[in-house]
């Protein structure tokens, strides 16, 4: 992987629900303490690419889907499917996920379950 010249380390990997690439979602690297923002990019098809400040973090990887045959039609005229989020609790909102990025590139596979 190239660096983009920030100097900030190189995060790179794998994320999978059951098994399976997780096909579209965001991943999110927080200081434990909130005393900094994270840093965040997009995963498609399983995979994702970021820079992000040494240290210790708390990962946050979330993703939405479809609710089939629901829809918010609170704008006349308008039918908008409603999404929901179908990666566990404790994997975004309740994160037992933590790491260490180091300087240089960091990778990383996340193996998720939908299982509670």
């Amino acid at each position: 992987m190239l660096s983009s010249g920030t100097g900030l380390p190189q995060v790179s990997g794998t994320v999978t629900l059951d098994g399976k690439p997780l096909e579209d979602g965001r991943i999110v690297f927080r200081d434990p303490a909130g005393v900094a923002s994270g840093a965040g990019g997009k995963i498609q098809n399983g995979q994702f690419s970021l820079e992000v400040t040494p240290g210790s973090k708390q990962i946050q990887i979330t993703a939405r889907r479809e609710v089939p045959g629901k829809f918010d039609e609170s704008n006349p005229g308008e039918k908008i499917p409603i999404l929901e989020q179908y990666v566990p609790a404790r994997y975004n909102t309740k994160t037992e996920l933590e790491e260490e990025i180091q300087s240089g590139e960091n990778e990383f596979t996340f193996e998720l379950t939908s299982e509670k």
